[in-house]
């Protein structure tokens, strides 16, 4: 078995990134989230946090076309999350 990526330092990079150098942050978040989120529940956790970076990323720079193919490209993913996990997304 394959142990899934450690993406935590790649993601608190993108959090401090995403005020000062949003295209960076951006295409980390999207590296994340190419990957897919593994089985583990960090690698979870991870997805998740890239996923809501990402779409902080497109809410705050007014990008609600981006914002809704991101949320159309993770609804499979989405749903092999937890059902209460899923509604806070």
């Amino acid at each position: 078995m394959v142990p899934a990526p450690d993406n935590s330092k790649p993601i608190e990079e993108a959090q401090k990134l995403a005020k000062t150098d949003t295209p960076k942050a951006e295409a980390i978040y999207k590296d994340i989230l190419t990957k897919g989120p593994g089985s583990g529940e960090a690698a979870l956790r991870d997805y998740e946090v890239a996923l809501m970076g990402l779409g902080e990323i497109y809410r705050d720079a007014k990008r609600p076309s981006e914002l809704a193919d991101l949320v159309r490209t993770s609804r499979s993913v989405l749903s092999s999350f937890a059902k209460a996990k899923t509604a806070k997304l």
